[in-house]
């Protein structure tokens, strides 16, 4: 028996591609930031809470990636759903 979440948002897939990309596991994000690793995940695919911008920030500090990858796509999928 298979449970599906329900998104409250889009995921963050161009965040998740760039992790990928450079070897940043969920769990290095969640050490980052005091939590859990299933906290993260649900975060970034949209099943659970948004990220705060104080998080956004922080992140993007310490692992060098472009706070854009969580501005304009949250921006552009609010724009598409009306």
């Amino acid at each position: 028996m298979s449970i599906q979440t329900e998104r409250k948002r889009a995921p963050y897939n161009e965040l998740k591609g760039w992790m990928v990309a450079n070897g940043i596991s969920q769990h290095d994000f969640a050490l980052s930031l005091g939590t859990t690793d299933n906290y993260i995940n649900k975060k970034l695919n949209g099943t659970g809470p948004d990220f705060k911008l104080s998080e956004a920030r922080f992140l993007s500090i310490k692992y060098k990636f472009p706070v854009v990858l969580f501005l304009i796509f949250r921006f552009l999928y609010r724009n598409e759903r009306g």
